[in-house]
């Protein structure tokens, strides 16, 4: 690797060098400013501005567009790259730009995924991006957890459907009240959707006792990940002897010595 390369991967992948620290500041700062001017344009004062709102939005996409261009430069495998979800996110927000500006008025509607550029915070905070990638360590509670969520909609969606489609105008269909059972599981209740017969008024008690534990155990796993990854152990296996946690500051296996993986 040639040493502007290297100089370049130095400041744009490793954020505790002090010109990484000012360039994360910097792209954090213009997100920030960009999105606060979304919704500022939104407003009367803000519809005053618009034309200087776009000039800063081309400015903001410009740099955005040469911080893809020199993280793909710099990428050792720019295939992986490319397919990676961080420069997934970064392409499809410069996209969004182009778009909103393009002359097919449908297009237009892609402005609004203007506000995913705050996604891309998650890139310039090593506590955010850990914590977001310590989800894999939970991977079986959660495909668990939605996987049972998931059959006690359609169950109960279907059951009530069942029991009201004669007499409830308002669940002719079972994807309408599949909307009515997501509401009621998640304790949310808007009251647009009510059943009316006995049947449907005894399960709807059973699913609002459902929903309590939904949200207790949903709770649950995300308090028990924050708690791990801020002040538990590791759940990544050391590569030489698989001893299995390790501190969360840890850069050696406990049980071998080695250096561990901090990828993991």
């Amino acid at each position: 690797m040639s040493k502007f390369k290297s100089f370049l991967s130095e400041i744009f992948n490793n954020h505790d060098s002090v010109v990484g620290k000012w360039i994360g500041y910097f792209l954090v700062t213009l997100i920030i400013i960009s999105i606060s001017l979304f919704v500022i344009e939104t407003t009367p004062i803000g519809y005053q501005y618009l034309e200087y709102f776009h000039y800063f939005d081309l400015f903001v996409v410009t740099i955005f567009a040469i911080e893809y261009l020199i993280r793909l430069y710099i990428a050792p495998r720019r295939r992986n790259f490319i397919l990676s979800p961080l420069a997934l996110l970064d392409l499809f927000v410069i996209l969004t730009f182009y778009l909103s500006v393009s002359n097919f008025i449908f297009l237009r509607s892609f402005r609004v995924l203007k506000i995913l550029q705050l996604l891309k915070i998650f890139r310039y905070s090593e506590i955010l991006l850990g914590f977001f990638v310590s989800f894999k360590n939970y991977r079986n509670e959660l495909k668990i957890f939605f996987s049972t969520l998931a059959v006690a909609l359609i169950l109960s969606a279907s059951g009530l459907y069942y029991l009201e489609r004669a007499v409830n105008p308002l669940l002719d269909t079972i994807p309408e009240a599949l909307w009515w059972a997501v509401v009621t599981i998640s304790t949310v209740g808007y009251g647009d959707v009510v059943p009316i017969t006995v049947g449907g008024k005894i399960l709807a008690g059973v699913m609002m006792f459902m929903g309590l534990g939904v949200i207790a155990i949903f709770t649950a796993i995300i308090t028990k990940m924050f708690i791990d990854h801020f002040f538990g152990k590791k759940h990544h296996v050391c590569f030489f002897c698989h001893f299995p946690k390790h501190d969360y500051d840890a850069r050696f296996c406990k049980n071998c010595g080695n250096k561990l993986d901090q990828s993991e």
